[in-house]
């Protein structure tokens, strides 16, 4: 099974993820995408995101009517801080060992990737499949790493979790920015309130 793995703090997880989730199998022979939320990304400072149990049970309501959409809690289980090279090996040794796998990962992410723990064993160790994200030109990335990544081409969304939480911070509406069944957990949850 060819699997996109797509990781992220989806503090909240938007129309935007699962657009560009939905464009990557559409676009790309892949039979599924797994949403990775991670316990503590490496580059986020922890006190400034939800608790990891609100995040994840956001992704799943996400994508629970989706059949080619699936939620990994590898990360929020083991804790700690969320290294994408861990995950990916540990995932290759167990549940996914008779998967082909495929990193998903925004313009923004491809550009910081050589901050990342191991990023030159990741990219010799997973296909990665990279979507343009609004601002953020990656022709400036090294020919090396190009020919290590491919670009798919979908939609430019210009929404972001970060302006999620300030709207609902605001009393703003964040209908049609997030599912229902998200926009009525962070409404019974007071998510992003204060």
């Amino acid at each position: 099974m060819r699997t996109g793995l797509f990781g992220g703090t989806f503090d909240p997880i938007h129309m935007g993820h699962l657009v560009i989730a939905e464009t990557v199998l559409s676009e790309y022979p892949l039979d599924r995408v797994c949403f990775l939320p991670a316990f503590q990304p490496p580059h986020k400072n922890s006190g400034l995101i939800s608790a990891p149990e609100l995040r994840l049970e956001m992704a799943r309501l996400a994508i629970r009517n989706n059949v080619r959409f699936s939620v990994i809690d590898y990360e929020i289980r083991k804790g700690g801080v969320s290294y994408t090279i861990d995950t990916v090996l540990h995932l290759k040794k167990n549940e996914m060992k008779n998967n082909e796998l495929f990193l998903l990962i925004g313009s923004d992410s491809l550009l910081d990737i050589h901050t990342w723990k191991n990023p030159e064993y990741l990219v010799d160790e997973i296909k990665i499949l990279v979507f343009d994200r609004p601002g953020f030109n990656i022709n400036t990335v090294s020919r090396t790493l190009w020919d290590k990544v491919t670009r798919v081409n979908t939609p430019l969304i210009s929404i972001s979790s970060t302006e999620i939480r300030n709207r609902v911070h605001q009393g703003k509406s964040i209908t049609y920015w997030v599912p229902e069944k998200v926009e009525s957990y962070i409404n019974k949850h007071g998510l992003y309130r204060k």
